[in-house]
């Protein structure tokens, strides 16, 4: 009797320290998500792939931009947040993909498909090891996700087991505007 009861709580003791493990065992997402690096707006950034510098926030509730030898205006019932920044490859030739604005409130915003054809666009540019290439990273987003925003930047779209850039930016130091000329304005 004495062997059966030691027997029952080795099994127990076993069965509870597994429930334990399944528990706290990181998902596979986790496991094999992004290796993210963090920084700030002015200071550059650096993973294994590529070096960013985010210079400047400009916010704006008009945005007007040459696409195709038009003039187009885009408004919004939010914000435009347009991230000014410098970027180069380090190793070789690569493209940014995965470009996105986490907000305050952890959503995800991608970069926003109604300026596609823009030529000041960063995303979908070439980067060459060790030269700059300047660009903008355009967004809409309600206003009060500005407060705590980062800036998320990979190689890939959904980065796997490889580099992301997070850079935190100081919506206390954004550029406010009514109307925001791209190309006429100096960013």
């Amino acid at each position: 009797m004495k062997n059966a009861a030691i027997t029952v709580m080795i099994v127990l003791t076993g069965i509870v320290l597994l429930a334990l493990l399944r528990w706290t065992t990181p998902g596979y997402a986790v496991l094999t998500g992004p290796i993210e690096t963090t920084g700030r707006q002015g200071a550059p950034a650096q993973t294994a792939g590529f070096n960013l510098k985010v210079d400047k926030l400009i916010l704006s509730e008009l945005l007007v931009f040459q696409r195709y030898g038009k003039k187009v205006e885009r408004s919004t019932g939010g914000v435009w947040a347009v991230v000014t920044a410098d970027a180069s490859a380090t190793n070789r030739t690569l493209m940014l993909a995965g470009v996105s604005l986490r907000g305050a409130s952890g959503r995800t915003y991608m970069q926003s498909p109604r300026v596609d054809g823009m030529s000041q666009l960063l995303s979908g540019k070439e980067l060459q090891p060790g030269l700059q290439q300047q660009g903008l990273f355009i967004f809409e987003l309600p206003a009060d996700e500005l407060a705590g925003a980062e800036l998320v930047v990979s190689r890939e779209v959904f980065p796997r087991l490889t580099a992301q850039l997070a850079i935190s930016l100081n919506e206390g130091s954004a550029i406010r505007r009514t109307v925001l000329e791209i190309g006429r304005d100096p960013l």
